[in-house]
């Protein structure tokens, strides 16, 4: 598995890294570590002359490729291939332009969340890439301990597409021998307008699509997609939530925002969005 890493140095890219060396020790993958650095985006590309003259860009180059190197050279300590790489730019852009070049299976970011009007109006380099890269993508906000991932939870809408996603994430589970799988869908009083006895049914169709782990199957009631799966993962510690990334129109967005990215700014739980476009 090709993993790729955006770091930006904070404790909050640690823990990414630190998930992504895990994950790439069970799928024997590589990691590209990756920072956009406040430089000109050409600045690699100028003369040896012109980037020595330049002390201010030159100094602060110079400390992205050496701390980019430290992390590089830990990760090797652990047997797993890493690629430090870092641009100028902006970093949207330039995750676009890498994701052409390389194939990568999976992105692990880092996130301390956001709220309020910083949620829709700003948004952070974590809520872009669940918004507009279309990569799996695994979000953590706190230390990642190694895990089989014992109470793994998919959520999803029961929308006929859904299936697939939830096929890319039990091929994840597989890399770490997880026996047991909550599936769950919300009912709120916007989302759902089928009977309870319709929706249970829809869920035991997934269900019995379902041959190598045991699952165990809810329709829970919420406030919000966010609110349910939040009280749902407390009440059944719940250590790894999985959601199909459905794309959503940039004014219902605004007005409504994501699920996804909802839950990647609210949940302490490691959140792998799923990808299927």
């Amino acid at each position: 598995m090709k993993i790729l890493i955006p770091t930006d140095f904070s404790v909050y890219s640690d823990f990414a890294t630190t998930a992504g060396v895990e994950i790439a020790k069970r799928t024997k993958g590589s990691i590209f570590l990756y920072h956009c650095a406040d430089v000109p985006d050409d600045w690699e590309d100028l003369s040896a002359e012109i980037r020595y003259k330049d002390e201010y860009n030159k100094s602060k180059a110079l400390w992205v490729r050496n701390s980019l190197e430290k992390i590089a050279t830990e990760v090797r300590k652990e047997g797993v291939e890493c690629t430090p790489y870092y641009t100028g730019g902006k970093f949207l852009k330039n995750l676009d332009e890498m994701m052409d070049k390389e194939n990568f299976d999976l992105i692990v970011m880092g996130s301390h969340g956001a709220s309020g009007k910083q949620e829709w109006f700003i948004g952070s380099n974590t809520q872009k890439v669940l918004r507009k890269v279309q990569i799996n993508t695994l979000v953590v906000k706190r230390e990642f301990k190694i895990s089989n991932f014992e109470q793994p939870l998919f959520v999803t809408g029961l929308f006929s597409d859904d299936f697939e996603a939830l096929k890319r994430y039990l091929d994840f589970l597989t890399y770490f021998d997880t026996k047991k799988l909550h599936l769950i869908a919300i009912d709120t009083s916007s989302f759902f307008t089928e009977p309870a006895g319709v929706m249970l049914g829809a869920l035991e169709d997934f269900k019995s699509r379902i041959t190598d782990f045991e699952v165990i199957t809810h329709f829970y009631k919420g406030n919000s997609i966010d609110q349910g799966v939040r009280k749902y993962v407390v009440e059944n510690d719940i250590d790894l939530i999985g959601i199909s990334n459905h794309l959503r129109h940039p004014i219902k967005r605004f007005f409504k925002g994501s699920n996804v990215e909802i839950l990647a700014n609210h949940s302490d739980v490691p959140i792998l969005s799923i990808d299927y476009n």
